[in-house]
């Protein structure tokens, strides 16, 4: 059993140094070239939204490379931007858990909730009946500046997707899915500025 070991031990060390001398050769192509595989970064632009609420108001934003300003907002309101679809099962699930959050941090908060569905797909009155089978007290938008938005959001391809905002616009926390109301109000207190 010893002399076993032994030998393999051997030729594994033999093995492994006769692969490292500085004659073997190797296949480049298969080496990272740092500079030949450096992502293209695409040089930031900044633009104004204009998201049309259900009723008829508008939300005016502008994203910069920290967040968005959001003008009625901006000082005022940390933001939650919750981009969702009505056939969204997670997305009705977290709906008391919004309301709930709204209403405990109200005078400071403010959801704004995205409807990242076509219009051809959801009529407003089909969107209207949601808003009020559900209770929901804060603002969805609809129409094409909901997509620019996603697009701008890090390209949102999954719901629902919220975005925490700041009261001065900064970016604070993305969340995916469900999530318990204590995990949002450990972010809702930073965005708002209390502990």
């Amino acid at each position: 059993m010893k002399t076993k070991y032994i030998i393999f031990t051997l030729l594994t060390s033999i093995f492994l140094f006769s692969g490292c001398d500085s004659k073997s050769e190797f296949d480049e192509s298969l080496v990272a070239d740092v500079k030949k595989n450096t992502p293209i970064i695409k040089e930031f632009v900044s633009r104004t939204l204009k998201l049309t609420t259900t009723d008829g108001k508008i939300i005016e934003l502008t994203t910069t490379k920290e967040g968005i300003d959001f003008k009625d907002y901006k000082g005022k309101k940390a933001i939650l931007v919750d981009v969702f679809a009505t056939w969204c099962p997670p997305c009705i699930k977290g709906i008391p858990v919004l309301k709930e959050l709204r209403e405990k941090y109200k005078d400071d908060f403010e959801i704004v909730s995205v409807l990242f569905e076509k219009e051809e797909d959801k009529p407003k009155a089909e969107v209207l009946e949601f808003i009020e089978k559900y209770g929901i007290t804060y603002p969805i938008t609809i129409g094409e500046e909901n997509f620019k938005l996603a697009k701008d959001l890090g390209d949102v391809q999954r719901i629902p997707e919220l975005f925490l905002f700041s009261k001065d616009g900064m970016f604070v926390k993305k969340f995916l899915g469900e999530t318990e109301l204590e995990t949002y109000e450990e972010y809702v207190k930073m965005a708002i500025g209390k502990k």
